[in-house]
C-alpha cells in the first residue's frame, strides 16, 4: 500500500477527524474509502483515457521516423520552445 500526503484547512481536517471517530474508523480508512467511492463512479472515464492515451502513442510511433531528422545537436535550441 502507498502513501499518500496532501495538505488540507485545519478545518477539514478535524471536521474529518469528527466524522471518522463517530463512524469508529481512522481518517486514513475514511479518505480510502471515499477514494474508492469516486474512482468506481468514474470508471468509465479510465478506459476512455486509456483508449485515447494507446492511440495518440500509436501515432506518435507512426511519425517517430519523419522526426528523426529533427534529432541533431544544430537543432537542439528548438528542443527549450
Amino acid at each position: 500500500m502507498g502513501v499518500m500526503s496532501i495538505r488540507i484547512s485545519d478545518k477539514n481536517k478535524k471536521l474529518l477527524k469528527i466524522i471518522a471517530s463517530y463512524e469508529g474508523k481512522t481518517i486514513g480508512k475514511l479518505i480510502e474509502e471515499m477514494l474508492e467511492d469516486y474512482i468506481d463512479r468514474n470508471k468509465d472515464r479510465l478506459s476512455f483515457i486509456t483508449a485515447q492515451e494507446e492511440h495518440g502513442l500509436e501515432i506518435m510511433k507512426l511519425s517517430e521516423e519523419a522526426f528523426s531528422d529533427w534529432d541533431n545537436t544544430e537543432d537542439d535550441i528548438y528542443n527549450e520552445l
